[in-house]
């Protein structure tokens, strides 16, 4: 029986709650790195991974690889209930039928959830050779993004040698968030071989940056009209999204 403790429930809070906008189920995976997950949304156009390293556990008590799949509107709704200060323990049941969350606060709270078959099938991390890459504050991306969304369902992200630009055009008019390198603190970082240029579903997007911290850095990888790899942490939780671009046919 695998048994771990966590003692900021709140950075699972959120991370479930990141996870949970873009997969209806998933299955977590505890070996001796760590509680892992990697799973596309019900559409497959977007990947997710998510990482929470075994030294980030207060206690890890896995005996070998253990995987668990839950459905995550269920999981999310456990960890509303999450209170500021809490700790969390996660257990599975002798039989494997079962996933105890224990809050641990000013009292001591259990949830129980039936885990469920998923096949157990390990999707791999898609081989993309990027030519440009940026790094960006997420309060900054984050807004671009939803401004973007007055206008259009897509925006197209462009990193050229000296920045980087956000463009969205519609019937409503159009939005342009433009970040020079030395000019402009939200761009932390920008490393370009060769300009790249796609466009992506806002709503994806938003999805995926909705839980990152606003002091956070974004590091977004490109190609043009390759899907696109966005990175960010919660704590001491990893995500990676990868996310297929529109293409522009006719």
């Amino acid at each position: 029986m695998m048994k771990v403790l966590f003692e900021s429930a709140d950075v699972l809070k959120k991370s479930i709650k990141a996870l949970s906008a873009l997969i209806d189920e998933g299955e977590f995976l505890f070996d001796d790195e760590g509680m892992k997950l990697r799973a596309t949304d019900p559409s497959k156009i977007a990947m997710v991974g998510f990482n929470l390293p075994k030294h980030a556990f207060k206690e890890y008590d896995v005996p070998g690889p253990v995987r668990i799949g839950l459905n995550m509107s269920d999981l999310e709704g456990v960890f509303k209930k999450v209170r500021a200060g809490e700790s969390v323990e996660m257990e599975l049941s002798e039989d494997g039928s079962r996933f105890f969350i224990t809050l641990h606060g000013k009292a001591r709270r259990r949830f129980t959830l039936p885990v469920i078959d998923l096949g157990g099938m390990e999707l791999p991390v898609p081989k993309i050779p990027f030519t440009a890459s940026a790094k960006v504050l997420a309060e900054v991306f984050a807004s671009a993004v939803d401004d973007a969304s007055s206008f259009s369902t897509h925006a197209t992200i462009h990193l050229k040698t000296d920045g980087m630009a956000i463009r969205a055009a519609g019937s409503k008019g159009e939005y342009v968030l433009e970040l020079k390198m030395g000019e402009h603190d939200a761009l932390l970082d920008l490393q370009v071989n060769e300009e790249a240029r796609a466009s992506y579903p806002l709503d994806y997007l938003s999805d995926m940056v909705s839980q990152a911290n606003k002091t956070a850095a974004i590091s977004i990888s490109l190609s043009t009209d390759a899907p696109l790899k966005l990175a960010y942490s919660i704590g001491d939780a990893n995500f990676t999204y990868f996310l297929a671009p529109r293409i522009e046919t006719g």
